[in-house]
């Protein structure tokens, strides 16, 4: 593995470490604070505007040079960590999800865009092994996330401890971080009609708005799902986003090799139909063992579908618009799919609110099915990266 491609990894694997430090403690800041479903509903929700604010903002300074941005972006995020440790109220707890969100989307679009220029540099798909190193530290952080709970040891302390030792990590890890400065020039045809790339556009914005619905609803509501629910203890409720991210892992590493041989739109298919077994197996069966396993479904099938999204949103456009639409669209699905999901359990139970994730599950299911082209060399809207036109 070379420099950059180690130094991107890391990046990856330092976001997802933040993002496993914090959502397993949900169920804590819950019951710290006597957060309501669709309070937690709004956090989250809080959290995604921030997100697609900040994958806004990426896109003009993209230009730049993400290198510099990335690294700075990392500590920062890192340092807003502990805000939602230390907020007395429910408000000043939102707001603390906001500005964790705002950086949140800024380096979502900067690493992707990093990832996807080592997947055109190497000719082969590669973003489902980068956000494996994702995934990777969302089950550090998560491990962390649960021993903390289990060992009664509050989120301000644990999370000085992760901004502590994430910090100092990432120093040197992401000096080699390729400096990246926009998408991909040759991805598509010449001649591609403004018409064309504008579908194009919008055909993978829907499959990551939808992904990420069933990603949230899967790893932002699981915990709480098993302790309201399940009626299980703060430990073992924890351990739910371990299991999601254990099974998200291992597909990931793996998908790059399934989607060489088929194509992204048959490994997204593929993804959505287990994702939406998963969801309903934990629907029918909320036991905490049969429930942990449908959320581990849930993450192997959604493991998938926004990395493809994003890989080909950061492949649609040289100045990296593109990848900022994408982003932003994936994100407005973690804006709607935790107020639906909030809202609704609050009036019919979290077990209910629960089809909403399935029914987008389906969604990316049909999306990905119609988009997949009839033979090889027919136009599609995923973009594979070493391919001549806009989907293999």
């Amino acid at each position: 593995m070379g420099r950059p491609r180690m130094a991107v990894s890391a990046a990856f694997f330092c976001f997802g470490t933040i993002a496993g430090s914090l959502v397993p403690r949900m169920p804590a800041f819950k019951e710290s604070l006597g957060l309501s479903d669709g309070q937690v509903g709004l956090v989250f929700l809080a959290y995604a505007v921030g997100a697609v604010a900040g994958a806004a903002l990426a896109r003009p300074v993209m230009a730049w040079g993400a290198r510099r941005l990335v690294r700075g972006g990392t500590l920062v995020i890192l340092a807003l960590l502990i805000g939602p440790a230390v907020a007395p109220v429910f408000g000043l707890f939102a707001l603390s999800f906001f500005l964790l969100g705002i950086l949140g989307g800024f380096l979502d679009v900067l690493e992707n865009s990093q990832a996807a220029e080592m997947e055109r540099q190497a000719g082969r798909p590669m973003i489902n092994g980068f956000h494996g190193f994702w995934s990777v530290g969302f089950i550090a952080g998560a491990v962390g996330s649960a021993v903390a709970a289990s060992l009664g040891i509050g989120p301000l302390p644990h999370y000085m401890l992760v901004a502590v030792v994430v910090g100092a990590v990432s120093v040197p890890l992401l000096s080699g971080l390729p400096d990246t400065r926009g998408g991909a020039t040759t991805m598509l045809p010449s001649g591609t009609t403004r018409w064309r790339i504008g579908t194009a556009v919008v055909g993978v914005s829907a499959i990551a708005f939808l992904g990420i619905m069933v990603e949230s609803g899967g790893g932002d509501w699981g915990p709480i799902y098993l302790r309201d629910v399940g009626q299980t203890g703060l430990g073992l409720a924890a351990t739910v986003g371990v299991a999601f991210a254990l099974a998200m892992t291992a597909v990931r590493f793996t998908a790059d090799r399934f989607t060489a041989r088929t194509s992204p739109a048959v490994v997204a298919a593929t993804g959505a139909l287990v994702s939406a077994t998963g969801v309903g197996v934990a629907i029918a069966f909320p036991a905490p063992l049969t429930a942990i396993a449908g959320f581990m479904l849930v993450g192997a099938g959604c493991a998938v579908m926004v990395p493809l999204a994003f890989s080909a949103g950061a492949n649609l456009a040289r100045s990296g618009t593109a990848l900022s639409i994408v982003t932003g669209a994936g994100y407005a699905g973690s804006i709607v799919g935790p107020f639906l999901i909030g809202s609704t359990s609050d009036r019919v139970g979290l077990r209910t609110a629960l089809a909403i994730p399935l029914a987008a599950a389906l969604a990316v299911l049909v999306s990905a099915v119609s988009l997949r082209p009839p033979s090889r060399g027919t136009d599609s809207l995923l973009v594979e990266p070493g391919a001549e036109g806009v989907v293999k």
